[in-house]
């Protein structure tokens, strides 16, 4: 009965650590899914300002995005960086690298909890198992 007691007390114990993973995994999750939408919009604010810096190094026409004129046949990458940064106004580059960063410690969390959730709910049928039969050996439950 003793043995009983303590599986028993075992197995509560797995399915609240069960519970708290599941809240940690979902809480991780929703963040990593946030960022991840934030540094798709960065990516793409980066491809467009890649391109339109590209267009001022190597452009044939006069090209104008605000306030700054980019001449024809211009090689000159400070004046392309003006250009690309009056052309794409919402890409951030110091954003871009901390969403990539965030990204990365999002999709760890997520992962080492997605892990232990795993190990968990093995550990969980194993310890339902276990409880089961002590509980028909001391004749607590009938089959």
């Amino acid at each position: 009965m003793a043995n009983t007691a303590a599986l028993l007390g075992n197995l509560l114990n797995t399915n609240a650590d069960i519970n708290y993973y599941t809240q940690q995994s979902i809480f991780w999750n929703a963040k990593y899914e946030a960022n991840s939408a934030k540094l798709s919009k960065q990516v793409k604010y980066e491809e467009k300002w890649q391109n339109a810096f590209d267009s001022a190094m190597d452009n044939t026409k006069e090209l104008k995005a605000g306030n700054v004129t980019v001449g024809e046949g211009n090689n000159n990458p400070m004046v392309a960086d003006d250009y690309a940064h009056a052309k794409v106004k919402q890409y951030d580059e110091e954003l871009s690298i901390e969403l990539a960063d965030l990204d990365i410690e999002y999709d760890t969390m997520v992962t080492m909890y997605d892990t232990m959730l795993e190990q968990l709910r093995a550990q969980q049928e194993s310890e339902k198992t276990a409880t089961s039969t002590a509980a028909q050996d001391t004749g607590l439950l009938q089959s």
